[in-house]
């Protein structure tokens, strides 16, 4: 370990995983993690760090010929492994100790319950925020400012809460917003979201950063696929990669995996500042003098700070006919840039509170929208996430002309508590709570609930 030590810059940086030592120089600039928490690591062992969140044979598939340099004392590399062992049998010995699932009454029950095992960083992982997290706290409280206007003495007997998310049959109108790093909270990670999506008949958001390779879940998808009798509903989430090559690969696996829909992500075209995540990485950041009068043009080496809507005829040509919504939108004349470019709708969203903060809720962009240019929610397909945890809310954005919702932490901690029955539970929690809501609202469709049945407090932004 003393001759790793020795490599701890970024111009020369060598980890150790597991025993193994690894020279990562010539790759922590393209981590799509950021490159500071591996400087901030350099010269260290990160196994208790790296193989919670990366699926086997992570860097042998990821990394140059040559980066491997050897083993380091055997007796350092037990004490590192029997660390992270212990860790992990203290995660397993808190989820066998939660009570039965079915007692799980509300989605904040769910995450109280994973983050009552979880590790800290972990935990922080999924619920962090950028700088101060205004965004992510008005994501939930935005729904606050609204309430509903129920109409009685209406025959609600039978309901129907069924729609069309992405194009695809959905037996509600909700969907798993992709979220990266399942295998943080569960060793099954994204296969749980998987096969609970399929088997309630939602649909799944892929994301761009998955813990495992995206050939695997389109293969947990295809079992699902013949399970259920028909394709299970997945969309896959879109970077603009610097390497357009990586993202064209991406795109083409997912497309002949039989996804239904690209979601191309448009508010992360540059990193992002989650300080308290960054803390607790222990990133290190410079304190050196200098003046600084020119043009910033360093960006993280992952996503392409250079994309813009001239790349949209590109990304067409990679999935021909497939619906493409771009996720992240805010403002209303990017949704009419979305139309003119021919593109299938938007998810209004500020990736949940983790990129610009401050930046407007979705639901707040949804009302927005409704109230300057209600054809245009009629016109484009619209959807939101963020903040959403009750069936009520959803039926908010419903009736202000939302397609659907999508929840992403709330999955996230489901499945890290309760495996696949945690996201089963979820939507059977929405479920429940959007039908009730249904019947007390007086409607038995979704078509059927309208902006008159939403009054809100009507702030004067200017």
């Amino acid at each position: 370990m003393a001759e790793v030590a020795q490599h701890n810059l970024a111009q020369d940086a060598w980890v150790v995983v597991g025993g193994k030592v690894y020279d990562v120089t010539d790759f922590y600039a393209r981590h799509p993690g950021g490159a500071a928490v591996i400087v901030a690591n350099a010269g260290q062992d990160v196994t208790e760090l790296f193989l919670p969140i990366h699926p086997p044979h992570t860097l042998e598939t990821n990394l140059p010929p040559g980066s491997f340099k050897g083993l380091v004392d055997p007796a350092a590399a037990a004490d590192s492994l029997r660390a992270y062992r212990a860790e992990q049998q203290r995660v397993e010995n808190g989820r066998n100790a939660l009570p039965p699932v079915e007692t799980m009454l509300g989605l904040d029950e769910l995450q109280a319950a994973a983050e009552s095992f979880l590790s800290a960083r972990a935990s922080n992982y999924y619920s962090g925020y950028s700088l101060d997290g205004h965004s992510a706290t008005d994501n939930r409280a935005a729904f606050r400012k609204c309430r509903l206007l129920p109409r009685v003495m209406r025959d609600v007997s039978a309901v129907s809460p069924q729609t069309t998310i992405f194009g695809v049959p959905s037996a509600l109108p909700i969907y798993v917003s992709p979220a990266s790093n399942a295998l943080l909270g569960h060793p099954d990670g994204e296969f749980n979201i998987t096969r609970g999506s399929a088997r309630t008949g939602i649909v799944q958001g892929v994301s761009a950063a998955a813990s495992f390779p995206l050939a695997e879940i389109l293969a947990a998808k295809e079992d699902m696929d013949d399970e259920i009798g028909q394709p299970m509903g997945m969309v896959y989430q879109v970077y603009f990669e610097n390497d357009r090559s990586k993202t064209e690969a991406r795109v083409r696996e997912a497309v002949a995996g039989g996804v239904q829909a690209l979601l191309l992500t448009v508010d992360s075209n540059v990193g992002d500042h989650r300080q308290t995540t960054e803390k607790l990485k222990g990133t290190r950041e410079e304190a050196e003098p200098g003046i600084k009068m020119g043009p910033f043009t360093e960006t993280d080496q992952f996503h392409d700070a250079r994309q813009s809507w001239r790349d949209l005829e590109w990304l067409k040509s990679l999935a021909p006919g497939l619906r493409i919504y771009l996720k992240g939108v805010c403002h209303i004349d990017d949704v009419r840039l979305a139309k003119e470019h021919g593109l299938a709708g938007c998810i209004l969203s500020n990736h949940g509170g983790r990129q610009l903060d401050r930046a407007r809720t979705g639901f707040d962009s949804l009302r927005a929208i409704q109230a300057e240019d209600p054809q245009l929610v009629k016109d484009v397909e619209i959807y939101i996430d963020g903040g959403c945890r009750r069936g009520s809310e959803v039926l908010q954005a419903v009736a202000l002309g939302a397609r659907g919702v999508g929840l992403g932490r709330p999955f996230l901690f489901a499945q890290a508590a309760y495996g696949e029955k945690g996201v089963i539970r979820a939507v059977r929690i929405l479920e429940k709570e959007i039908v009730s809501a249904m019947r007390l609202l007086g409607v038995t469709k979704l078509d059927e609930l309208h902006p008159g049945m939403v009054e809100c407090l009507q702030e004067t932004w200017r």
